[in-house]
């Protein structure tokens, strides 16, 4: 079942398989299993797109509800028995999860010896009414949804920031339309034609590397390829200490809200209420410094 609302809720056998770190195949197996099990075909599937049958649509909301008293049953479960009431998952995209979340998880489990907390670290999208998933933490517009509470954390900024070495090299960008002559290494598209323009991106150059790791991204920037407009929080420390400079500070990127979200069936439990208030306050304190 949590398979088959995984394909729907992603759109595709694919994207479930993402989600649930298995393979396509295998999300295929569970399908067509369940299908075979129920004797009616629950999707109508091509090769660009799968759509709900009667049958399907029908037996979709009846494992959504399933899933639900599932999820409540195990949370009942928890609480009584300490030892897993007491843990906490966590979601986090990468770069935030590991530059600010990760530093005040361990500081609040300094405080709290008896909370255990696993923390996943994915870009991927998190149905909260599916997945066990206590918190998740996320940049952007929060999902419209009555299942859903939202706690706003701050604002996520970007900036643009090259070595001293490609500047000295390569000159210092001035004004954002300098950057069409510049080596560009990572940059986000949604940004940079929200900032300006859509036409903006198709005009820039293609840098001579190109990753999807952050690490090496970084590593890239400071080795003098390029310029990277990345997530301020990202390179905050190269700034600091001068292995790269910050450039375009006139021209300011746009900022994305950052949100601890949990469903509403959590809305009275104390430790998760507890962890986000203590991730507001020193998410807070974090980003004003």
């Amino acid at each position: 079942m949590s398979v088959f609302v995984k394909i729907v809720d992603s759109g595709s056998l694919y994207g479930a398989s993402v989600e649930l770190n298995i393979s396509p195949t295998m999300v295929g197996k569970h399908l067509r299993m369940l299908e075979s099990h129920l004797n009616f075909r629950l999707l109508n599937r091509t090769t660009r797109r799968i759509s709900l049958t009667q049958e399907g649509e029908n037996y979709f909301n009846h494992c959504k509800e399933v899933l639900s008293l599932v999820e409540s049953g195990e949370e009942r479960f928890r609480k009584n028995h300490p030892s897993l009431s007491n843990n906490i998952i966590v979601s986090a995209p990468e770069v935030l999860g590991k530059h600010l979340i990760l530093p005040i998880i361990l500081k609040y489990m300094e405080h709290h010896p008896d909370i255990n907390i696993e923390l996943e670290l994915s870009d991927s999208f998190i149905d909260l009414t599916t997945s066990k998933i206590d918190i998740a933490i996320r940049v952007g517009e929060v999902p419209d949804s009555n299942e859903i509470i939202s706690k706003y954390l701050g604002d996520y900024e970007f900036v643009a920031c090259a070595s001293p070495k490609y500047l000295k090299e390569s000159g210092t960008p001035i004004n954002p339309d300098d950057l069409l002559d510049h080596q560009c290494i990572s940059f986000n598209k949604k940004i940079l034609n929200e900032w300006q323009g859509n036409e903006f991106v198709e005009k820039m150059k293609k840098s001579r590397i190109v990753s999807f790791s952050i690490d090496a991204i970084r590593m890239s920037a400071l080795s003098g390829l390029g310029v990277i407009i990345h997530s301020k929080i990202f390179v905050e420390d190269d700034i600091k200490n001068g292995k790269l400079l910050a450039i375009l500070e006139d021209h300011p990127l746009p900022r994305r809200k950052i949100s601890a979200i949990y469903h509403k069936d959590k809305k009275n439990n104390k430790k998760v209420k507890k962890l986000i208030e203590f991730i507001q306050l020193h998410t807070a304190d974090v980003i004003q410094g």
